[in-house]
């Protein structure tokens, strides 16, 4: 299984296409929110979003719960669930889907932390990033045999190796 996590775009929807023009192998396509996309835009017919501080379309939800054939996850954006502050309000949620993953955005920060048993990895920003990355960022999870990886990348395709992690 191969999921591709996106965030905050804010607007730039060449970067979206890109990815999908990329990528050909991929089960999942996330958007963590704040695209600035109505839902009538032709990406969602790809990539399941969810709703941004930034995103005025009333049609997203907030909280995303995605059952795989392996295990659940939540996708969210984050603004509503203080993810500034600390990962609880995502761990609560969590905790409801039955989950073991969540993927964030918000903060515009790449960075993977595990609570309880529970990873909360946000892919960066792919237009603004902020933190120790100064170019955009998405990531993709992968689940190999009984492995699980989570590897980012920056605006160029390129691996971040210091944020890429083996998850089990």
């Amino acid at each position: 299984m191969r999921i591709l996590i996106v965030s905050d775009n804010h607007q730039d929807d060449t970067s979206l296409h890109d990815l999908l023009n990329i990528y050909d192998d991929i089960d999942l396509w996330l958007h963590c929110g704040d695209s600035e996309f109505y839902s009538e835009n032709e990406l969602w017919e790809t990539y399941r979003t969810v709703r941004g501080n930034m995103d005025w379309e009333t049609n997203f939800p907030v909280v995303r719960t995605i059952e795989t054939t392996d295990f659940n996850l939540v996708v969210l954006h984050g603004h509503q669930h203080q993810v500034k502050r600390s990962n609880a309000k995502m761990l609560d949620e969590a905790r409801k889907s039955d989950a073991k993953i969540v993927f964030y955005g918000h903060t515009h920060i790449a960075k993977v932390d595990k609570e309880d048993d529970v990873y909360f990895i946000n892919p960066g920003s792919i237009r603004h990033p902020r933190g120790n990355i100064d170019v955009g960022s998405y990531a993709i999870y992968e689940k190999i045999d009984n492995d699980e990886y989570i590897t980012f990348y920056d605006w160029n395709h390129n691996e971040l190796k210091d944020l890429s992690q083996k998850l089990s």
